[in-house]
């Protein structure tokens, strides 16, 4: 459609402007300007300076939403692997931590032998040290 200077004043139907790119995309028109800046979205700037516009085929939002998805699931696929690793070791901590702490309850239930408390808080401060990794504990 044309206005009565000629100048055109709709957009073709398979390109959108930036502000509907960044919002297909998911992210602000800051970003879309500067993936047309580095080459990563074509874009044509149409009109007289002052009404300016900067159209984009939409095939080219689709295909760079595409990919994005793609790198954001293997992203989230990774970070959920690390985790479940994370997690792994945090629970193997944590079980044998609380075998050490049965170990102490069960040494202070006892009738008291001197010294069998401090060695067996000095196991279980071991146990938290080998858990843990190169670090060290003091019982003072």
């Amino acid at each position: 459609m044309a206005n009565p200077g000629g100048m055109e004043t709709s957009a073709p139907t398979h390109t959108i402007t930036v502000a509907e790119a960044a919002e297909a995309l998911g992210v602000s028109e800051r970003t879309v300007w500067r993936y047309l800046k580095s080459g990563r979205l074509p874009g044509e700037t149409t009109g007289e300076p002052g009404s300016q516009r900067t159209l984009i085929p939409r095939e080219a939002v689709a295909a760079l939403t595409t990919t994005r998805v793609g790198a954001d699931a293997e992203a989230l696929v990774s970070e959920r692997d690390r985790l479940r690793a994370e997690l792994a070791a945090v629970r193997a901590e944590r079980d044998a931590l609380i075998e050490r702490v049965s170990v102490l309850q069960r040494a202070l239930s006892a009738p008291m032998r001197p010294g069998i408390a401090e060695r067996a808080l000095s196991h279980a401060m071991s146990a938290v040290a080998r858990a843990r990794g190169p670090r060290t504990f003091s019982l003072h």
